[in-house]
């Protein structure tokens, strides 16, 4: 029977929240993959740049969305706070397989 690898956390976690915009209605979506698709998953959150996203709080922007990105992976946790005009790149992916995971709430 295969040990599971040790590089690779036994919970992965995304939640994603979007809020703002044109009514202020807030969306929220989260995946927990199974663990064949962990590695996958994994490989998508450490595309993020999780480190410049902390400096990049910038006051809302009028009927525009802002995008709260948490992400467990086992005991490391990350959280991210962007302006829709910074949703692109690895945060799109991300933001996209999370939705395409939970069709939202």
């Amino acid at each position: 029977m295969d040990s599971p690898d040790p590089e690779e956390p036994a919970v992965v976690t995304v939640t994603v929240v979007r809020t703002g915009g044109f009514a202020g209605i807030r969306r929220q979506w989260t995946a927990e993959p199974a663990e064949p698709e962990r590695p996958r998953w994994i490989a998508l959150i450490r595309q993020c740049p999780w480190d410049e996203a902390g400096d990049a709080a910038e006051a809302p922007e009028p009927d525009r969305f802002t995008w709260r990105i948490e992400a467990q992976l086992g005991g490391d946790d990350r959280r991210a706070e962007l302006a829709e005009t910074r949703l692109n790149g690895p945060w799109r992916d991300l933001v996209a397989q999370v939705q395409a995971f939970d069709p939202g709430r």
